[in-house]
């Protein structure tokens, strides 16, 4: 079975992760062959290993090139692919038509996200549903974002992303990387998300603001970079600059959370909803309580009152309630981050992903034969 997966560049994103990490699992599969086609060159990107993929970069010039229909359709043709499985709405706007007329199998990766509230405006939203007609199947990361996408039952598929448990090992000592954050408090609150319109971190400062007036005994950490950072970093008071700190990009994500006493995301839920958070399955993993925004998939992660809260969106009050009761019940922060930790081992492990995925293809794989078999017969 040849599988191409096609995506729009592999930066350090969650998405992008996935798609590593699933090519990782596959790799163990001798009947498997996997490529993959990237759109947009980055100057920073994850390392795919070439005996787990081929790489191929198309080098597409401009978001509408129409050029790259071509350059697909002879990478299909030439290589022989079986399944052309896309991860993004305008790479399935490509991929579409290429799969029909060469009679591939097309697996509909575009719902990684569960917004409330779209429109056909939403470029998104338009071209994921234009694709949908063609695709085989639609997978998404969360029940959720079958739904917000209204993805027709027959042809909708919920596979959760898979978390590799290397990834929180061999972690960074606490005490030195206490030291050099400068971090002398013994909690810690932290929040890893880019500094976009799509993250919450006005309610995140805004929460730590009210800690900060209370208790002199927790830090903040803000893990990201983006377009709000320098905004978000104006509105912290002068008073409170020690403790609230915004530590940029991080090649050491891992080890920072690590040092969590809870790990917080806030989703601005007028302009986006969480799909599965790989921030807070990281959090999980490593063993930490959550407070989440209950928007999205968050509910199919965290359980409420189980492995973490979930709070209403824009709520900084609920926020630092839920956040106080953790630091003020060290034993309820452990329970919380145990059940976490067994969560993720089960219904979010990388093997799980990887043997969806697998049953998937050879769902696909299988019907298309039979179609080609009928249609030739």
């Amino acid at each position: 079975m040849r599988i191409l997966h096609l995506i729009e560049r592999l930066g350090p994103g969650g998405k992008e992760r996935q798609v590593v990490e699933l090519l990782k699992g596959l790799s163990a599969r001798r009947d498997i062959r996997s490529f993959v086609a990237v759109m947009d060159k980055d100057e920073v990107r994850l390392e795919i290993d070439r005996e787990h993929a081929q790489l191929i970069q198309l080098n597409r010039r401009g978001k509408k090139d129409w050029r790259l229909f071509k350059s697909l359709y002879g990478l299909v043709s030439d290589l022989k692919i079986d399944i052309i499985h896309s991860w993004g709405a305008m790479c399935s706007v490509y991929a579409a038509p290429v799969a029909k007329v060469c009679g591939t199998a097309f697996v509909n990766g575009f719902v990684r996200d569960a917004p409330s509230h779209m429109t056909l405006r939403d470029k998104g939203y338009l071209r994921g549903k234009l694709t949908i007609p063609f695709s085989d199947v639609v997978v998404a990361n969360s029940r959720a974002g079958l739904a917000a996408y209204g993805i027709p039952e027959r042809k909708g598929l919920c596979i959760y992303n898979g978390f590799s448990l290397e990834r929180v090992s061999n972690l960074r000592d606490k005490t030195e990387l206490r030291s050099i954050l400068g971090i002398v408090t013994p909690h810690i609150v932290g929040m890893v998300a880019n500094f976009t319109p799509r993250k919450d971190y006005e309610t995140f400062v805004e929460m730590a603001r009210r800690i900060c007036r209370l208790r002199d005994d927790v830090t903040f950490l803000a893990i990201g970079s983006g377009e709000t950072l320098q905004q978000v970093h104006d509105s912290i008071p002068a008073e409170h600059s020690l403790r609230i700190k915004l530590l940029g990009r991080r090649t050491d994500v891992e080890s920072i959370a690590n040092l969590f006493t809870v790990g917080v995301l806030t989703t601005n839920s007028r302009l986006h909803g969480e799909g599965i958070s790989n921030a807070i399955t990281e959090c999980m993993a490593l063993g930490k309580p959550v407070v989440a925004t209950n928007d999205g998939g968050t509910s199919e992660l965290v359980l409420d009152g189980e492995t973490g809260f979930l709070v209403p969106s824009h709520d900084a009050g609920a926020l630092t309630d839920r956040v106080l009761r953790l630091l003020s019940n060290a034993e309820l922060a452990d329970d919380f981050g145990a059940a976490g930790r067994r969560r993720v081992e089960t219904a979010f492990s990388l093997d799980a992903m990887c043997d969806a995925y697998l049953r998937l293809y050879q769902k696909v794989a299988d019907k298309r034969a039979r179609d080609l078999a009928r249609r030739n017969g």
